[in-house]
C-alpha cells in the first residue's frame, strides 16, 4: 500500500501487489505491520517529524507482534569517528546546507534521530549503513 496525497495518486493504476491510498500522514496512517519512509523525514522540522512518527507508532503493532518502522534517510556521521572518509563527510555537509536552504527540514545525527524516536514513543532502533550516504533505520514501538 502506498499512502500519498489524494491528488498525487489520482488516476494511478493499482496492481495485485500495490494499492494506493489517499491521505495525509499528519492526520492518520493506515494500520500495517511495517511502514517505510524513504527520504521523507529530512524534509521536516523536529516538531513535524515527531507528529509523523507518532502517527506511525499508532499504526503499527508492538515489536513483539512484528511492528517495524523502516526509515531510509541520511544519518550524519561524527567527523571525529570517520577521519578517513572526508569526501563522504563533505557530501553530508552539502546535504545539511541544502536542507537548511530548501526546506524547514534537516539531516540528522544518530543522537538527533534517537531523540525524535524517543519523543514519538518508540522504544528501540538500529541503524544499518547501506549504499552511499543512505542508512536503513529500523525503529520499534
Amino acid at each position: 500500500m502506498c499512502l500519498h496525497l489524494p491528488h498525487v495518486i489520482e488516476g494511478l493504476e493499482e496492481s495485485k501487489k500495490l494499492s494506493y491510498v489517499g491521505g495525509d500522514m499528519f492526520m492518520s496512517i493506515p494500520s500495517a505491520y511495517a511502514i517505510l519512509l524513504k527520504w521523507i523525514l529530512h524534509d521536516w522540522n523536529d516538531e513535524d517529524c515527531t507528529r509523523i512518527l507518532k502517527k506511525c507508532e499508532e499504526a503499527i503493532p508492538s515489536k513483539e507482534n512484528g511492528g517495524t518502522l523502516i526509515i531510509i534517510d541520511m544519518v550524519v556521521m561524527d567527523h571525529n569517528l570517520k577521519k578517513g572518509d572526508g569526501k563522504s563527510y563533505e557530501t553530508q555537509l552539502f546535504f545539511v546546507m541544502l536542507m537548511m536552504v530548501a526546506t524547514s527540514g534537516k539531516e540528522r545525527s544518530e543522537r538527533q534521530w534517537a531523540k525524535l524516536f524517543s519523543n514519538a514513543g518508540f522504544s528501540d532502533f538500529k541503524i544499518i549503513s547501506i549504499l552511499g550516504l543512505r542508512s536503513n533505520i529500523e525503529v520499534y514501538p
